[in-house]
Formats: structure tokens, C-alpha cells, sequence
């Protein structure tokens, strides 16, 4: 279980409300600009963490070199949120002379803790219990799922939320931090990322005593392997507009860095496989030290990209912009759901395989089983963001429905057919 939980990356896992957007509702305090080049970061990101799940969830994730190889470096997905959140929230709240930890609680907790539990005790009636007819132990069971839900093993991508819940709580602390260390960030984060090195050393090396061992595993979940980049996001949000001057013009600089460090990552990947003898599950594990610069640069390039796009092309690409604010505005709904329709995706089985898959055969079944998955959660998503109790669920507040609009559209539309069609049956005669 373990192992299954380190592998899964995050995703989904960054979802806003309206601050987000960088509008304020304070009277009288002027509006932050839209950040456009951050729905680019969260539509890339969930598309990749479902990506990852399908193909490990459709393929030998144990001992598959070629597997394991790709859901290396596509760990850099969890990090990225990570960084997007500290991000997201330091750029909403850095300059806040009347910022208030009770406000911005209440304001931010409430659209997690609600839908992990909701969907954490969907994924434990589901998985665990329904799919291997346990059904009816469910009213007799909740210690159980108590369990699973303190430590975000109900789904396992739901650990993502158990860590944003512990960022949000932490967060004044952490806003309280960067300012204090106005003029020292540099060695902020110098500091940080030493002390970023130190755990993932520590937790792939050191082994824990037998009594302590039960509750180290837990590491995954918890706020600590992932402080660099909740840092690295907060400081680049102080220092945007200086980073956004130092990545210009610094492509090839990129290139090289995310080519150099992948090799770096890959290479003791397959040297832990080949000559050390490591599982390639283990070998490919999220918080190996060689891993760590290879983070690093991916999230940055991504940042670097993502910005290109919307400072030179977005305005030249009006159906991808809209595209990719869809995508974003549902990218935390989607994190949520995706797990459950990917389960229902290979649910069938022929001869102990999912059918899809024995129908398909490889790489065509992983292919389909990804694109299947993420129509599918998109549009389960969008139809829980109509219904009532959206917040709970989506994280998001409810989509109105206007259906006599929706009507209205429509016969406005036939008409208009009807007419051009009639157009053309009088210029043929």
C-alpha cells in the first residue's frame, strides 16, 4: 500500500475559489491581475497525474523499467502543485496588512476538509467494501475507514488533500516566515532546499526501529517532503515579476538543466535496477536525493513555459486559452473524481484482466483507458458542479442552471437552419 501511495502523483490536485483569480473582495483594495500562465501549470499538471495513474493502473507498475522510468520523472507533478499552492496563496496574501489566520481559515479550509471526507468515504464504500462484497458491513466498519481517512488512504490520491489541509493550517506561519526574511530569501530557500536533501536521504535510506515503523511510513502524507516547494512557490510569488525577467530569453539554459538533471534522475534509476538489484517499483520511488534537482528544473520550465505561452501566444490562440480556463476552473474536481472512473473503467474483467484492456491490447488499452478516464471525469465533474452541494464535493461553488437559455439557444438555432435551408431549396428551384 505503501508503495502504491508514494507512486501516486498529485493532482489534481490544486483547486481556487474566486482568489484565485486574483480578484479581491475587500472594499476599496485594488485587484491583483489574472495570472493566466497558472491555468496553463493546473490543466498540464492533472492531465499528467491522470496520465500516470493510467498507465500505471494499466500496466506491470512493479517491474516494468520502462514504466517505472516515465513515473519517475512525472513525479515532478505532485511538486509542482505543492509549489502552485504556495504560490497561489502568497501572491493572495503577502501584501494583506489586515490578513487574519481565523479569516483565511475559514475562508480555505472548508473547501478541502469537506470534499476529502466526502470523497474519502465514497472511495472506502467503493473500493473497499462494495468491490469485494462487503457491502453490508459498512454501519459496522466505520473504525475502519477512520483508520484510512486519518491518513488519507481512502483513494490513494487522497493523501493530496491531507497534505493541503495541513498547508492551509500552516500557512500564517508560513506567510509570517517570508516576511521576516524580506531581503534574505536567497538563503531562505538555501536553507530549505539543504533541508529538503536531508529528508529525502533520510527517507529512503534510514530505516525506522520496529516500534516507530508503523507511523514513518506515513511520511507521504504529511507536509515535510514537500516544504521546498510550498517555499519555492511562496518566494517566486514575492518575486514574480523579477523571475519572470531572469527566465526570459533563457530556453536553451532550461533545456539543457531539464535534460541534464532527468539523465542524472534516470540514470541512478536504472543503475539501482541493474547493478544494485532494486525492485524498479522501489528504484523509482518519489523522494530518491538524485530525483531532487531533476524536481527542481521541471517545475521551473513548466513556470517558464506556461508564462511564454501567456505573455506571446494566448492572445493567438483564443479556443486553447478557453480550453485551458476550463480545464483549470475543474482541475481540483478532477483530481478527486478521476480515481473512481478509471475503477470503474477497468472494473469489467475477462480472464482476470480488464476487458478494455485484453480487447485493446497495449499501448492502444492505455491509450483509451487514459482518454476514457479523462473525458469521463470531466464530465462527471461538470455535472456535480450543477448540483446542489457542489462545494462539498467539487470544492468549487455550484454552476448555475439555465435551461431556458440552453432552450432558447436551440430553437434560435434550428430556426436559423430551417431558414438557410429554405434559402437554398428557393436559389436550387
Amino acid at each position: 500500500m505503501s508503495t502504491v501511495l508514494s507512486r501516486a502523483t498529485d493532482a489534481g490536485a490544486q483547486h481556487t475559489d474566486e482568489q484565485d483569480k486574483g480578484r479581491s473582495k475587500s472594499t476599496g483594495r485594488a485587484r491583483k491581475a489574472y495570472l493566466h500562465h497558472l491555468d496553463l501549470i493546473r490543466a498540464t499538471t492533472f492531465s499528467l497525474v491522470i496520465f500516470v495513474h493510467c498507465l500505471t493502473q494499466t500496466t506491470d507498475e512493479w517491474d516494468s523499467v520502462g514504466v517505472n522510468s516515465t513515473s519517475l520523472l512525472l513525479h515532478f507533478t505532485r511538486n509542482t502543485f505543492f509549489a502552485l499552492s504556495g504560490f497561489v496563496l502568497m501572491y493572495q496574501n503577502f501584501d494583506k496588512s489586515d490578513f487574519s489566520a481565523w479569516s483565511f481559515w475559514r475562508r480555505r479550509i472548508k473547501l478541502v476538509i469537506f470534499p476529502y471526507l466526502a470523497w474519502s468515504l465514497i472511495y472506502w464504500v467503493i473500493e473497499d467494501m462494495w468491490a469485494h462484497g462487503r457491502l453490508t458491513e459498512v454501519p459496522s466498519s466505520l473504525d475502519e475507514f477512520g483508520k484510512l481517512a486519518m491518513w488519507g488512504l481512502s483513494g490513494f490520491q487522497m493523501y493530496f488533500l491531507f497534505v493541503m489541509l495541513q498547508i492551509y493550517l500552516l500557512f500564517p506561519l508560513v506567510l509570517w516566515l517570508v516576511r521576516a526574511t524580506a531581503g534574505h530569501h536567497r538563503l531562505l530557500m538555501a536553507v530549505s532546499v539543504v533541508a529538503q536533501f536531508a529528508t529525502f536521504v533520510t527517507i529512503t535510506h534510514w530505516q525506522p526501529p520496529a516500534g516507530f515503523a508503523e507511523y514513518w511510513w506515513h511520511y507521504y502524507a504529511t507536509f515535510v517532503p514537500y516544504q521546498f516547494f510550498i517555499l519555492f512557490g511562496a518566494v517566486a510569488a514575492v518575486h514574480r515579476e523579477e523571475i519572470t525577467a531572469w527566465l526570459s530569453g533563457k530556453f536553451w539554459w532550461l533545456a539543457t538543466a531539464l535534460v541534464g538533471t532527468g539523465a542524472l534522475a534516470v540514470g541512478t534509476y536504472l543503475w539501482r535496477v541493474w547493478s544494485d538489484g532494486q525492485r524498479p517499483i522501489y528504484a523509482a520511488a518519489a523522494f530518491q536525493p538524485t530525483l531532487l534537482p531533476f524536481l527542481v528544473v521541471a517545475v521551473t520550465c513548466l513556470y517558464a513555459a506556461a508564462l511564454y505561452w501567456a505573455q506571446n501566444w494566448r492572445d493567438f490562440t483564443p479556443r486553447f486559452a478557453r480550453a485551458v480556463a476550463f480545464a483549470s476552473n475543474r482541475s481540483f474536481g478532477v483530481f478527486l473524481v478521476h480515481v473512481l472512473v478509471l475503477f470503474f473503467i477497468l472494473y469489467p474483467k475477462t480472464d482476470g484482466q480488464p476487458t478494455i484492456l485484453a480487447a485493446l491490447g497495449q499501448p492502444w488499452g492505455t491509450i483509451t483507458v487514459y482518454l476514457a478516464t479523462l473525458a469521463g471525469s470531466l464530465l462527471l465533474v461538470e455535472i456535480l458542479r450543477h448540483l446542489p452541494g457542489s462545494l462539498y464535493l467539487t470544492g468549487r461553488p455550484r454552476l448555475p442552471i439555465d435551461a431556458g437559455r440552453r432552450v432558447r439557444q436551440w430553437r434560435r438555432g434550428r430556426t436559423e437552419r430551417a431558414e438557410q435551408t429554405e434559402r437554398g431549396e428557393r436559389i436550387s428551384a
